[in-house]
């Protein structure tokens, strides 16, 4: 038993080890999870998961590619579709500057906040509302640098300060989200992604933005006198242009036309997927720019944008969630996952809630910590992610209450990652050490982590 928990253990550090030491993720996930399937056939006499029974090693071998083959195969039809038409619709918002307007026009109530304290407070909420319809992190963050961080500069407000608030607007949410698609493909509900959204992941979101918008003004108060004292980053502020995206102001609505049709097809109990309502939006926008113009070569130019995206997004996100659960299944394959979650159900009888609650923190911090070093939350958040639903199954509590406070916190990892594209974007743009962003913001993205693990523990304690 100690031998397979060990085992486990190594395999968690072996990996860790490889990603530190800045191998490619997709890589290391794909070798571990291969040499684990292999090992777990031969030291825990685990079958691997969908093959003919192998009786030599050259089939066990097989056996291992055609497990990887498949799951290639099963994320491509499934939740990796349905990240590519996000990603290919979001692309044609921006080609279009549709999502730029609609950045735009957002910052307009802020200009007219006389405290600037106020004015950070208002950026965040805005920014946090927008992420429902703008979902990549990088996407949003390059969106509002180009159309509310000249406002904000031009309130005086410090380039530091500024990107650091941007960079709170971190969580991973609503129907359009890749994490959230793939939250409910690792829980079995692809089909309710909408209901998971509004029963259970909206409370985290709102908590969370309630929470940091009310500390914000007080925090980054006391972060600037401090700066000031030491002299630190307090440079001349230099003045931006605002740059007004060339699209007519209606346009805004169309980046939120599929979340309209995905929260129409749910209250009226039309069943609607994601695929669909992107595609059928998209479809919508076409006849829109070709009656704008009267050019179909400009159509033609929009299509491929969407084809590139989803090339790019392949590339980036759904790669990593195939090679994240092939190294998840052979971390199972080694058995000492199945021990550990054997042991934690006999504990929870006799701890309650309170070992539910090390359980979520201890996984929850675990996914934190790898996307710190990995720069991105969707590869840890699936390597552990799919190990959570026999933990929460054996423990007695449902899988998303495990699974959600590990999306979240995979979000906030990533915001805490000096390696994170949307923080190099940040940094660049403010002309900083991206840890400079990372030392000012630590402590809020800490309170994230209370206040993420605070919600799931009351949503588990209730089981709703």
């Amino acid at each position: 038993m100690l031998a397979m928990v060990g085992a486990t253990f190594l395999a968690v550090g072996v990996t860790f080890y490889y990603i530190l030491k800045q191998y490619h993720p997709i890589f290391v996930f794909l070798c571990v999870g291969l040499s684990l399937l292999v090992l777990g056939h031969y030291l825990a006499g685990t079958s691997i998961p969908n093959t003919p029974l192998a009786h030599n090693f050259s089939q066990v071998l097989l056996n291992a590619f055609d497990f990887i083959a498949s799951t290639f195969k099963r994320n491509l039809s499934g939740v990796g579709l349905i990240i590519m038409s996000v990603a290919g619709f979001a692309a044609y918002m921006k080609h279009i500057h549709a999502s730029a307007k609609l950045a735009y026009l957002s910052n307009r109530p802020l200009s007219k906040i006389r405290n600037k304290y106020l004015v950070l407070s208002g950026t965040f909420v805005v920014g946090m509302g927008l992420k429902i319809v703008i979902s990549s992190y990088t996407g949003i963050l390059l969106l509002l640098l180009a159309c509310i961080y000249p406002v904000l500069i031009a309130l005086k407000i410090r380039p530091i300060t500024a990107v650091c608030i941007l960079s709170l607007i971190t969580l991973d949410y609503g129907p359009k989200d890749a994490n959230t698609l793939n939250m409910a493909d690792m829980v079995g509900q692809k089909d309710n992604i909408v209901g998971l959204f509004l029963h259970h992941q909206i409370w985290v979101v709102l908590s969370y933005t309630a929470i940091i918008a009310l500390l914000i003004p007080f925090y980054f108060a006391w972060v600037d006198r401090r700066d000031l004292a030491k002299n630190c980053l307090c440079d001349p502020i230099e003045e931006l242009e605002i740059a007004q995206p060339p699209c007519p102001n209606f346009y805004i609505i169309f980046p939120w036309l599929p979340v309209f049709l995905l929260f129409g097809g749910y209250f009226m109990g039309v069943k609607l997927d994601v695929v669909s309502a992107n595609f059928i939006s998209t479809a919508f926008v076409f006849c829109v720019e070709f009656i704008r113009y009267k050019d179909a070569k400009r159509l033609g130019a929009g299509m491929e944008a969407i084809l590139r995206a989803m090339g790019d997004i392949f590339v980036s996100v759904v790669s990593i969630i195939i090679a994240a659960s092939v190294f998840a299944a052979g971390l199972k394959s080694l058995g000492g996952i199945a021990l550990l979650t054997q042991s934690l159900g006999g504990l929870q009888g006799g701890g309650g809630l309170w070992v539910v609650g090390l359980v979520m923190a201890g996984l929850a911090f675990m996914v934190y910590g790898f996307s710190v070093v990995m720069g991105s939350g969707i590869a840890a958040f699936n390597a552990f992610g799919r190990l959570a639903p026999d933990i929460s199954l054996k423990m007695g509590v449902q899988p998303i209450h495990l699974i959600l406070p590990l999306e979240i916190a995979s979000c906030l990892g990533r915001a805490s990652s000096p390696i994170a594209g949307g923080i190099l974007a940040l940094a660049g743009f403010a002309k900083v050490a991206p840890l400079e962003i990372i030392k000012r913001t630590w402590p809020l993205l800490l309170v994230g982590m209370g206040v993420n693990l605070g919600v799931g523990m009351v949503l588990a304690a209730h089981g709703v």
